[in-house]
C-alpha cells in the first residue's frame, strides 16, 4: 500500500513540476515562432471585390507560455487579418500556450487602378517575440474589371477588352443583335450566371489569345491536395443558345466549368446553327454540348469531362472532324450518368425529329465500355442517318455495323496523362492532357483526304507534313 502512495505522489510531483514548467513565460531572445508557410498565396483577385479567406498556422514550439508582444501588417493597404478570433491590421501581447498553436485568417480587398494587365499586390506579416522579427509574406494577383449584373445589349457589340468582365446574373443578346468577342477577351461568371444568346455569339480568338469563358474564382477548396476552383465543375451556369439563334461561332475559344455546358434549341436546320473549330470546351456538371434539331458543325477541337454526355445531339444536322471528345469525369460531389456521344432522333417527350450525324478522324473514348449511345424512336429508323469514318472508339464491339468505316475499336488512344505516375496525378488533380503518346494506335490511321482540308492540329502545328496523319486534335510529336 505504502509503495502506490510513493507512486501516486511522485506523479503528482512530476504533473505539478510540468505544470508549473508550462505557466512559466519564455523570455530567450533565440527562441522563435513555427508556421505552416512562408508565404500567403491568392489567384486572381478582381478590383472592388474580395476574395475567398486564406489561412496559416503559427506554431509555439516550447514547454514553456509565449508572449508575442506585436503582430502587425507592414503596411495599412489591401489586406486585413483575423487574429486569435479578432480582426484587424495590428495585435499587441498575444499569449501563448505551451506547445500550442493559433490560426492567422487572411483576406485581400484590393482598389481599383488604371491597369490593364494584372499585377502583384504585396504585403508581410511581422511577428516580434522576445525581441525577435519573423514574417510571413502575403501576394495576390490583382486584375481590374468590368461589372455586368443583368444586361442586355441593345445594339451589336464587339468586346475587344483586355480587362475582363465579371458577369454576376444574366448577359442577354436578344435576336437580331450579335455579341463578338475577340481575341484575348475574358468572360468571368459568378455561381449560377449565364450567358443567353437569342441573336448571334461571334468568338474569334486566336492560337496565343484565345477568348475565355469560365468562372469568377481561382480560389481553392479545402481538399487535400487543394483543389483549384478553375478545375471544378459547375461554377457558373452556361451558354444558352435560345430558339431561332443561328450563325454562331466559336473560333478559338476556352470554355469550362460550366453547369450545363452549352444548350441549343433550333427551329431551322435550314441555317447554320453553331460553328466550333480550334476550341477546348470542357468540364461540365451536365453535359458539355446539348442541341435539339440545329446545324452544327465541330471541327479541330478538344471536349472532355461532362457529369452527362460531352455531346447530347437530338436530332438536326452534326458534323464533326479532327476532334477528341474524352469522358473522365468523376468529383466527389458528382460522378458521371451518361455516354460521351449520345444521338436521338426523338425528344424525351417521344416527338420525332430525324438526326443526320457524321464523324471523321475523332477519338472518341473514356471510362464507360460504350461511348456512343442512341436512342431510336421505334419504327424510325429511317430517320436517323450516322457514319463513323477513320475513328478510334471505346464502344461495344456488337454495335459496330455498316455505320463505321475504318474505325479502331477499343484500343486505348494512350493519352499523356495516362502515363502519369500516380504521385503527378495526386499533385495534379482533375487534370489531363490529351497529347498522344508514342506507339498510340491513333497515329497514322487518320482520313488523310479529311485531314488535308483542316492541316494544322489544335497546337497550331502541321498534321500532313509527313504525309499522314493522326486520328483526334492533336497530331503526335516526338
Amino acid at each position: 500500500m505504502g509503495k502506490i502512495r510513493n507512486i501516486v505522489i511522485f506523479t503528482c510531483v512530476v504533473l505539478l513540476l510540468a505544470a508549473c514548467e508550462a505557466d512559466k513565460i519564455n523570455t530567450s531572445p533565440a527562441v522563435k515562432l513555427g508556421f505552416s508557410t512562408e508565404k500567403v498565396l491568392f489567384d486572381t483577385v478582381f478590383t472592388n471585390r474580395g476574395n475567398s479567406t486564406r489561412r496559416f498556422k503559427i506554431y509555439n514550439p516550447t514547454k514553456n507560455k509565449l508572449i508575442i508582444t506585436s503582430v502587425r501588417l507592414n503596411q495599412d493597404g489591401a489586406y486585413s487579418i483575423n487574429f486569435d478570433g479578432s480582426k484587424g491590421s495590428s495585435f499587441d501581447k498575444v499569449t501563448m500556450e505551451a506547445g500550442d498553436s493559433l490560426v492567422v485568417y487572411v483576406q485581400v480587398f484590393i482598389d481599383p487602378n488604371d491597369k490593364e494587365a494584372p499585377f502583384f499586390v504585396r504585403d508581410s506579416i511581422m511577428f516580434l517575440t522576445n525581441g525577435n522579427e519573423q514574417k510571413v509574406y502575403l501576394e495576390a494577383y490583382g486584375q481590374n474589371a468590368k461589372y455586368f449584373k443583368v444586361h442586355e445589349f441593345a445594339a451589336d457589340t464587339v468586346i475587344t477588352d483586355k480587362i475582363p468582365i465579371l458577369v454576376q446574373d444574366t448577359l442577354r443578346v436578344p435576336s437580331g443583335v450579335t455579341l463578338s468577342l475577340t481575341d484575348g477577351a475574358a468572360l468571368y461568371f459568378c455561381k449560377n450566371a449565364v450567358l443567353e444568346i437569342g441573336g448571334s455569339l461571334k468568338i474569334k480568338g486566336s492560337l496565343e489569345s484565345p477568348v475565355v469563358l469560365r468562372g469568377d474564382r481561382s480560389d481553392y477548396m479545402n481538399t487535400n491536395p487543394p483543389l483549384c476552383y478553375d478545375h471544378a465543375s459547375g461554377q457558373w451556369g452556361g451558354i444558352k443558345f435560345t430558339k431561332n439563334s443561328v450563325n454562331n461561332t466559336i473560333e478559338y475559344g476556352c470554355i469550362r466549368n460550366a453547369t450545363f455546358g452549352m444548350e441549343m434549341d433550333s427551329l431551322d436546320v435550314s441555317h447554320d446553327a453553331l460553328f466550333i473549330e480550334n476550341s477546348r470546351i470542357y468540364n461540365s456538371s451536365g453535359s458539355v454540348i446539348t442541341t435539339v434539331n440545329a446545324d452544327v458543325t465541330i471541327k479541330n477541337s478538344l471536349l472532355y469531362n461532362a457529369g452527362g454526355s460531352v455531346l447530347d445531339i437530338t436530332g438536326g444536322k452534326l458534323d464533326v472532324r479532327h476532334c477528341t471528345i474524352a469522358n473522365y469525369y468523376s468529383f466527389s460531389w458528382g460522378k458521371r450518368s451518361a455516354a460521351s456521344v449520345n444521338l436521338r432522333n426523338q425528344t424525351l417527350l417521344g416527338t420525332l425529329i430525324p438526326l443526320d450525324a457524321v464523324f471523321y478522324n475523332n477519338i472518341i473514348y473514356g471510362t464507360y465500355n460504350n461511348e456512343i449511345t442512341f436512342v431510336k424512336k421505334d419504327g424510325a429508323d429511317d430517320n436517323i442517318s450516322y457514319k463513323f469514318s477513320h475513328c478510334l472508339l471505346k464502344q461495344l464491339k456488337s454495335n459496330i455495323d455498316e455505320h463505321y468505316e475504318e474505325c479502331i475499336v477499343n484500343l486505348t488512344p494512350q493519352f499523356v496523362f495516362e502515363g502519369w505516375s500516380e504521385e503527378k496525378r495526386k499533385l495534379f488533380p482533375h487534370q489531363y492532357d490529351f497529347h498522344l503518346m508514342g506507339g498510340s494506335p491513333a497515329i497514322g490511321r487518320a482520313d488523310f483526304a479529311v485531314s488535308l482540308t483542316i492541316p494544322l492540329d489544335l497546337d497550331g502545328e502541321s498534321r500532313t507534313s509527313d504525309g499522314s496523319s493522326d486520328i483526334g486534335c492533336y497530331e503526335f510529336r516526338q
